[in-house]
């Protein structure tokens, strides 16, 4: 691979995890309580996401980064947006950080599982 071949590829695979980050973001948004709740509706979409942010081009390495950040940008958001308490919200970043992070590792759980199983399925076609 050459130094051009190189720097295209990490131009996508940073725009692909912009994108990544902006969608779960955006998803967490949309999900948070004050618009509607966590409900297996949020979570089926949630998943749907995962699964096809996953299937983008990339390396094993590329895909777990990309999940990860998806993961903790969709809990972080969805935490942070649906914040209703009487603290101040500055008080509860560490706490939803924490939770974020949870959710980037789900991300990532959930897109190795995927991995497995599209693996098995096309070694045994």
């Amino acid at each position: 691979m050459d130094v051009a071949d190189s720097h295209s590829t990490l131009v996508r695979q940073t725009v692909v995890l912009a994108l990544a980050a902006s969608l779960g973001t955006l998803l967490g948004w949309a999900g948070a309580p004050p618009r509607s709740g966590l409900g297996v509706g949020n979570i089926v979409v949630w998943g749907v996401a995962t699964v096809a942010l996953g299937a983008v081009e990339g390396t094993a390495r590329a895909k777990a980064i990309r999940l990860g950040f998806y993961g903790f940008a969709l809990g972080f958001a969805f935490m942070c947006f649906g914040y209703s308490g009487e603290g101040a919200l500055t008080t509860r970043l560490v706490p939803f950080a924490i939770i974020g992070i949870f959710c980037g590792v789900c991300a990532i759980a959930l897109g190795a599982l995927v991995h497995v199983i599209r693996s098995r399925t096309r070694s045994s076609s």
